[in-house]
């Protein structure tokens, strides 16, 4: 009998547990459904921030806010400071000058871009594997290697411009795993995307070979190694801005502290929007939302199918032991289904090893990570997230970590929103009337024969490094007229048609967009 109902309890307990789960899943899709609000004015203060390398930028703005514009970019971070670039680039190059407004809530490049890893990393093997049968295998190589291409976009693109404050460079970039059933299937998915990607190097390591080759312990099941990139994004970002500044002065806007409130549809003077902001009304032809996790503020149509993500990250001083690499190498720690944390580490300093950039832990939180989905508030942090990523590299390193630093182990901790989408990918391009709500009462086109609207470069997954700049830089030739032009391989810009190198499935389409609902994450949950 004690037995039965030891059973009983068991059983109980389970669906118990179920119930509460179904409960947060219910939650989290009914907070995705609403609009998440402007960002908050007291977020955690990130690590990335500090000691700007262009002081005067941090809060720069104009005396008095414009009142035209042909293009207004909400957002400053990675994807408005590319969007902005190649537009104003393009004018330059045929001709056409376009007026650029480009509108912060907070400092510059204080949200996403500005509170993230730095880790300039896709996970090839994994985003194939989850595409290919939704898309095929073709279309699925042609988004891999979309994010792949980032990482020398980038490299080459700082090298080109003397950018070496923003520490942009390769690395060897190690994922660990703790699990022998993780292990195998990304072996699995290894195996299958070098016949589609096949110029990719992928390096399969057992366990043996894995704690021999990277010091870790027999906690680590398995690795795989591969080229990756990592940078100091803020200050990528604001080397970007500076170069616009300096160059494009009288064409473009800078504007920090100041939110939008509102955006409409009104026809005045050969202008087809009006953006109301906390400083005052732009109007403009065109309206970029370059805001990730915050996008759907001011595209109803697209709520319910992405969402903010609350994202834990640290800096962290290495262990007294912890190998020597002078930033060459970044690492990725993966247990159970989806689970991971992201990691790397800054280059030396003065022969005083660099600081170790580690985020993740979503999962840890309550109901695996959904009572931190639907969040848009990064003034909060989460205990349980915190304290996973505060102490998985000395366990999976011990005893090559060795003792704490002086100082402690945890430098700095800190926040962000990053943002999920109901497949996973990025919502690149023009915005359908149906989605935002507003359709332009003129047909009246800007010089180059673009037709008034609005656009949007947002949804990364958490993968905003190696989505961000070229689909902001997609968006900018598309708002230039020039997406099906020939145009001359420049830093930061791959050459050739547009068209041909940025992938249509990230298009907003409205069959896409019907979709894409939220509630096909459930599947990760139960």
């Amino acid at each position: 009998m004690g037995a039965v109902q030891s059973q009983a309890r068991t059983l109980w307990t389970a669906v118990k547990v179920l119930l509460e789960l179904n409960k947060s899943l219910q939650d989290f899709l009914k907070r995705a459904s609403e609009p998440p609000g402007l960002p908050v004015p007291n977020p955690t203060k990130s690590y990335w921030l500090n000691d700007p390398p262009f002081p005067e930028l941090v809060d720069f703005r104009s005396p008095v806010l414009p009142g035209e514009a042909d293009i207004v970019i909400i957002g400053s971070g990675i994807t408005g400071a590319a969007v902005a670039r190649t537009v104003l680039q393009e004018s330059k190059r045929k001709g056409l000058p376009q007026r650029v407004v480009v509108l912060e809530a907070r400092t510059l490049c204080s949200g996403a871009t500005g509170r993230n890893g730095g880790h300039m990393k896709s996970s090839p093997h994994e985003l194939f594997a989850r595409l290919r049968g939704r898309l095929g295998e073709n279309r699925a190589a042609a988004l891999t290697r979309f994010q792949l291409a980032h990482v020398g976009v980038l490299t080459q693109l700082c090298e080109a411009e003397g950018w070496d404050v923003a520490e942009c460079r390769e690395v060897e970039t190690v994922d660990l795993y703790l699990d022998d059933e993780a292990r195998d299937k990304a072996f699995a998915e290894v195996r299958e995307l070098r016949k589609w990607i096949p110029e990719l190097e992928v390096e399969i390591w057992d366990g043996v070979g894995a704690q021999k080759n990277f010091e870790v312990n027999s906690y680590v099941k398995g690795a795989i190694s591969y080229t990756a990139g990592a940078m100091w994004p803020f200050r990528f970002v604001s080397c970007v801005w500076k170069d616009l500044v300096s160059k494009f002065g009288e064409s473009l806007s800078l504007e920090t502290g100041t939110s939008v409130v509102s955006v409409e549809a009104k026809a005045q003077s050969g202008y087809a929007y009006e953006v109301v902001t906390s400083r005052g009304t732009i109007r403009c032809n065109h309206v970029v939302h370059a805001t990730n996790g915050f996008a759907t503020q001011f595209i109803p149509g697209l709520r319910g199918k992405m969402a903010g993500f609350l994202a834990h990250m640290s800096a962290q001083r290495p262990g007294k032991q912890f190998p020597d690499l002078n930033g060459t190498r970044s690492w990725s720690v993966m247990y159970g289904p989806a689970a991971f944390d992201y990691v790397t580490q800054r280059p030396n300093i003065d022969g005083k090893a660099g600081d170790i950039m580690l985020g993740g832990g979503l999962d840890r939180s309550k109901d695996q990570g959904l009572t931190c989905m639907g969040v848009w508030d990064d003034s909060r942090m989460e205990a349980l997230p915190f304290a996973h990523i505060s102490g998985i590299f000395p366990t999976i390193f011990e005893p090559h970590w060795g003792a704490d630093a002086e100082g402690g182990r945890t430098k700095q901790a800190w926040s962000g929103i990053v943002c999920g989408t109901g497949d996973m990918l990025p919502f690149v391009g023009r915005l359908h009337p149906k989605l935002t709500g507003r359709k332009p009462e003129t047909s009246r086109g800007t010089e180059n024969g673009v037709e008034p609207g609005e656009w949007v470069s947002a949804g990364y997954n958490g993968d905003g490094m190696v989505w961000a700049w070229l689909s902001g830089t997609a968006l900018g030739m598309m708002l230039a007229g020039s997406e099906k032009e020939v145009v001359p391989q420049r830093p930061g810009l791959p050459g050739g048609r547009t068209t041909e190198w940025v992938p249509k499935n990230l298009e907003p389409s409205l069959r896409r967009v019907k979709e894409a609902n939220l509630e096909n994450l459930i599947d990760a949950f139960l």
